[in-house]
């Protein structure tokens, strides 16, 4: 019975993490069995394969994590290791683990969410240890969902987990007895591990490549053409969705005028272009039988683009999308170990000291590899080396008083780059030009082709990070009379370096000039990549010449930052026993939060509004002669200040100063077996792991970006806007053309051949035109959670309990990315929104941190929990909850869209508030342990004896299982609505939607029944003017297009982990343990939504869109590629 406090969590002890089934032997995972906790869905940084969770609806990267008391959480900018957390100690090294979700001390800062400390093993004047080897491989397991589905060979496994513990008296025979005195306690875990991952994705078809590698005369992508029929284009022409349209017949059309091209009257005001094919301009319906589409001539193509599409593999499988699967090996050699000492000096001072160690390399595949490469951040070759040292001396100045001094120490160095990091000169062989070719950077650019899955390197690769936390604690506990006051103050300093430019191979993305200008599928990009942009031949009226290329692209410097970060807290506790019954717990606590500041000054700060003026701060000390003169000019052109100074601190804005944090609860026992409680607190939160992108180290002149959208837009008079379609190509010096085609200086068009030769980037020849102002509110407030909570708990009987909660919590000022410099309007789609924005001159939607967000939960939490006795224990817990939210995860956007008007008065990113994505209804939690009763003394063959006791005694099952609802989904619009306006699918009335997982008619795992159950807002004409397309459009006016999403509850989650123990005692002390280990018993399929691939793993199948015909296809499981049945055995040894 807990009558002492008002906090909410679970405590786990020695045996239940030890005994509990956790694949992957992480302990952490058992704060996931706790009431208000849910299993995240794979995410994109890949910790919910470490145990990342949310509890009572705050956010994951929130939670803290404690190990003896010592700071243990990870503070690269991104969680570059995959893990929350530094170090993880074996299970069999845990002597305790602790996870408190709500309304705990004073004690406890830093976190608005969950804390989890875990406390090591000490010696003790027994020696006591034990050994142990974890087995399974392939043969034992069941193969993937997808790998039946693909028939593709089930994936290797060998995976071996091998490790002692040792802990006793320090005993120096003839020199030092430390019996009673000096205890030590080690441990060593390897962990050797192979395994097959699953990953599916698109490449071109086998007919396609045999088409342009026949050299001629045409080039044959019929292969895109779907039955469907896509939306009527501006002359009322309709075509099947996945035409292909030659960019160079690109014209603008007027609505109510004749088309001289196609002597059709233009039904709408815009752009149109004509199909590749052979039917004339003016035919209403375009088919592919009667005008045979998607035939190409092959003088029209890039030979590089041959060269480079020849790099993707065949397909593996049938169809034009998800076509190709295949199970590359991952491979991990983990060696980590645990030595810590503790030392009673005497009765009144004690002393203890740990230092952890953990080294992971790893190579996780992507899904080509090779200079194709394909992997998302989180694959290729990567290494995590942490450490930490802990120091603890605690002096009893009497029975009731005693002081503790703790200090701590973490350092966490990991590394990530491209399978073909050190292959240098790969650009050059395929013609593009001027990538930086330099150590850890070779690879080729990532292209986003389309359809296809992404070739070359991913973005912020190489990744290099360094992270170390010096942490300093002191409290003091003082007991008098009916009080406890607990009281003490604690510093950490925060240091973080990191080596990561964006787009330091650069990125290129194809899509929408070969497809109709109203856009009816994003599939048909491999065309836009394939062709090379010509003029009109013949010249046609109101034509534009040299359409084509990247409508993305996207370039970066290479640059170190070295940040740091200051953290002070103090608090007071004072836990009352008022009565024999009643206990009040009164807490105060302050904490302050300093800005991240670059050591070296290497770092600038774009403020909107800053006293009334759009700000670019550079600390005192920047050296304005190597700002550009393009700079210079620019922030002049667009009313932005430009300040050098020091004046707003080295982080170069104002924490909030004022976080005190009152936090009150009662705990009531009413009767022997029925106990009350409740409590509310508040609890800051400054710590909150963001990202890289943000970081305002990441600014001109130091580190720099560019972002170009090249695009067909039109001026505010509805004229053809040429500056729109050509940035990147005058982005050099002066505003030169660069890579240009024709002879008129508006013609000059880089293609991806071009590489960086139009973006120098030296600080001082940097054409400023489009580059990204990053910025973090000036006036940085702390985000903070309100909790409370309601708890009433009876005891049935001595070890069995049941209890109700009702649990609140509401976050304020949460950090949020709302982005500056966007459209602060709902126009015309078709608008040039580079006219539109506050700074027309560089890059729009940069990013930009802001304590802006929101949310709130309800919960209703109810857990049974029985105490080992008799040889059962377990733990049962249901919650019903749910939670709101403008503030999305910062590192985990899961399947929620991110923000659709973040800038426009009015709206903002609290248009956006309503379901979380981590918003799950229902989750059931029940685990434990059982000892079965046979054998000697037991209930059962009690009378049993010698061999027949030998092989029926000692036996114990435990088991782990939840069951959960899933998480929501919103979906993207197939075109875009307005500028100004992120475009989210809306519910038609009276469609039902059908959800649940079916075999489609492209034979393929689906979630989506009822594709006519989605709509999306009609498109902005010219002047804003509303439109009726596309075809069963809602009009974007009132609550019905500018209300609520369409947001559905994506696949649940079920699973249940079961194990087997058999005891063998050799002598007294001494035995052997045979485990037998099933996860996932039942090898129930637990699956990712549509769309999503997570793990760190890039979508791998599937479209949001719902006219695409893959709308819905499933390709991924939730916990690949540990989602199937495994089976592992294991022998301990115990002493």
């Amino acid at each position: 019975m807990q009558s002492q406090d008002a906090s909410v969590g679970q405590v786990v002890d020695s045996r239940a993490v030890n005994d509990i089934p956790l694949n992957g032997r992480n302990f952490t995972f058992l704060a996931q069995l706790t009431a208000g906790v849910n299993t995240p869905q794979a995410d994109t940084r890949g910790n919910a394969a470490t145990g990342a969770f949310s509890a009572n609806g705050l956010r994951p990267a929130q939670n803290n994590y404690l190990l003896d008391g010592i700071d243990n959480n990870s503070d690269t900018v991104d969680f570059l290791n995959g893990t929350n957390f530094v170090v993880l100690p074996p299970v069999d090294a845990v002597q305790e683990f602790k996870v408190q979700t709500s309304d705990f001390s004073a004690e406890f800062g830093r976190s608005g969410a969950a804390v989890l400390n875990a406390t090591i093993k000490s010696g003790t004047n027994e020696l006591h240890g034990d050994a142990w080897e974890f087995f399974r491989n392939d043969k034992l397991d069941a193969a993937d969902f997808f790998e039946n589905a693909g028939k593709i060979q089930k994936g290797a496994l060998r995976w071996n987990q091998f490790g002692f513990t040792l802990g006793g008296p320090l005993v120096i025979p003839h020199v030092y007895d430390g019996h009673n005195k000096l205890f030590f306690f080690g441990d060593y875990e390897g962990f050797r591990h192979v395994q097959g991952t699953i990953l599916t994705g698109t490449v071109p078809t086998v007919a396609e490549r045999q088409s342009w590698d026949a050299g001629g005369p045409t080039v044959n992508l019929q292969d895109y053409i779907t039955p469907q029929p896509g939306k009527p284009d501006n002359l009322g022409r309709t075509a099947p969705i996945g035409t292909i349209y030659d960019p160079t017949t690109t014209r603008l059309v007027t609505q109510g005028q004749v088309d001289p091209t196609s002597s059709l009257v233009a039904t709408a005001t815009g752009f149109t272009r004509d199909p590749f094919g052979t039917c004339a301009a003016s035919t209403p319906t375009f088919t592919l039988a009667n005008c045979n589409l998607n035939i190409i001539p092959f003088n029209r193509l890039d030979p590089n683009a041959i060269k480079l599409l020849d790099l993707y593999p065949k397909p593996t499988l049938s169809g034009t999308f998800g076509n190709f699967s295949t199970s590359p090996k991952l491979f991990e050699h983990k060696n980590s170990f645990d030595i810590r000492t503790d030392a009673d000096v005497n009765e009144k001072n004690q002393v203890f000291f740990r230092f952890s160690y953990v080294d992971d390399p790893q190579f996780i595949p992507g899904i080509f590899g090779g200079v194709a490469d394909g992997g998302a951040f989180q694959q290729g070759p990567q290494t995590a080396l942490a450490q930490q040292s802990a120091l603890g001396y605690t002096h009893t100045f009497s029975p009731k008083l005693i002081n503790d001094v703790r200090m701590g120490f973490n350092y966490l160095h990991t590394t990530r780059a491209s399978p073909v990091a050190n292959q240098l000169g790969l650009p050059a062989q395929y013609g593009i030009l001027d990538i930086p070719q330099v150590a850890d950077n070779g690879g080729l650019p990532a292209f986003g082709i389309g359809a296809l899955s992404t070739l070359g390197s991913n973005a912020f690769l190489p990744s290099d990070e360094v992270s170390s936390t010096f942490q300093l604690n002191e409290n003091l506990t003082k007991i008098y009379s009916k009080h406890t006051f607990k009281m003490g103050i604690e510093w950490q300093h925060v240091k973080f370096s990191t080596l990561q430019p964006p787009w330091s191979h650069g990125q290129f993305n194809f899509g929408g000039y070969t497809d109709s200008p109203g856009g009816t599928s994003g599939n048909v990009g491999i065309a836009d990549f394939l062709l090379t942009p010509a003029v009109h031949n013949p010249a046609i009226p109101n034509g534009i010449d040299y359409v084509g290329g990247a409508n993305g692209v996207f370039v970066s410097n290479i640059s170190l930052t070295d940040n740091g970060k200051n953290y002070y807290g103090g608090y007071l506790q004072d836990d009352w026993k008022i009565t024999p019954k009643l206990t009040l717990n009164l807490g105060g606590r302050y904490d302050f939060f300093g800005l991240v500041y670059e050591h070296h000054g290497a770092q600038a700060n774009f403020v909107p509004n800053l006293y009334g003026t759009p700000t670019y701060l550079l600390p005192a000390g920047a050296n304005s002669t190597l700002l550009s003169n393009s700079f210079k000019t620019l922030l002049a052109k667009d009313g932005i200040n430009l300040a050098i100074t020091d004046h707003y601190g080295k982080g170069l804005g104002y924490s909030q100063k004022a976080n005190l944090s009152p936090r009150v609860g009662f705990a009531y026992q009413a009767s022997p077996k029925l106990v009350v409680r409740g409590g509310f607190g508040l609890f800051y939160n400054g710590f909150e792991n963001r990202g890289f992108s943000p970081n305002i180290s990441e600014n001109y002149p130091f580190q720099f970006n560019f972002s170009f959208f090249p695009g067909l837009k039109t001026t505010s008079t509805g004229a053809f806007d040429p500056t729109a379609l050509y940035p990147y190509a005058t982005a050099g010096p002066g505003g030169t053309p660069c890579g240009g085609i024709g002879s008129n200086p508006m013609d000059g068009l880089a293609t991806f051949e071009s590489g960086f030769s139009c973006t120098p980037l030296s600080p001082l020849l940097v054409n400023a035109s489009g580059l990204a102002l990053r910025g973090i509110q000036f006036f940085y407030k702390t985000p903070y959670t309100m909790s409370g909570n309601f708890t009433v708990e009876y005891q049935i009987e001595p070890t069995l309990a049941v209890q109700g909660a009702y649990v609140t919590t509401q976050a304020r000022h949460l950090e949020t990315f709302p982005g500056s410099n966007s459209v602060p309007v709902i126009t015309d789609n078709n608008a040039n929104q580079a006219n539109l924005v506050p700074f027309p001159d560089f890059g729009r939607g940069s990013s930009y941190a802001a304590t802006q967000g929101n949310s709130i939960y309800h919960g209703l939490q109810t857990k049974a929990e029985k105490r080992f006795a008799g040889g059962l224990s377990f733990l049962a817990t249901y919650t019903w909850s749910k939670t709101l939210t403008d503030a999305g995860d910062l590192l985990n956007g899961g399947s929620l869209r991110g923000y659709r008007a973040p800038n426009v008065p009015g709206l903002g990113i609290h248009f956006d508030y309503g379901i979380a994505n981590f918003d799950v209804r229902n989750v059931v939690h029940f685990s434990g342990s059982y000892d079965l009763p046979f054998g000697k003394a037991k209930r059962f063959a009690s009378g049993a004896a010698g061999i027949e006791d030998h092989l029926i005694s000692g036996w114990s099952m435990n088991w782990s299982t939840t069951l959960q609802g899933g998480q929501p989904i919103s979906l993207g619009c197939p075109q875009g609505t307005a500028a100004g306006l992120g475009c989210g699918d809306l519910f038609v009335k009276g469609q039902p939607l059908k959800l649940g997982l079916y075999t489609d008619k492209n034979g393929k795992l689906n979630y989506y029944g009822n594709a006519a159950a989605f709509a999306q807002p009609c498109i902005l004409g010219p002047g804003g003017a509303p439109t009726s397309l596309p075809t069963g459009c809602v009009p974007l006016t009132g609550s019905a297009a500018l209300g609520g999403l369409a947001i559905v509850p994506g696949p649940g989650f079920h699973r249940l982990d079961f194990s087997l123990f058999k005891d063998i005692p050799l002598k007294e002390r001494y035995r052997f343990q045979f485990r037998s280990e099933i996860f996932n018993i039942l090898n129930h399929p637990n699956f990712n939504a549509p769309n999503f691939g997570g793990n760190g793993v890039v979508a791998v199948s599937g479209s949001g869109n719902f006219t695409s015909p893959n709308f819905g296809e499933i390709g991924s499981t939730r916990d690949a590629p540990y989602d199937p049945r495994e089976i592992q055995f294991a022998l301990k040894f115990l002493f």
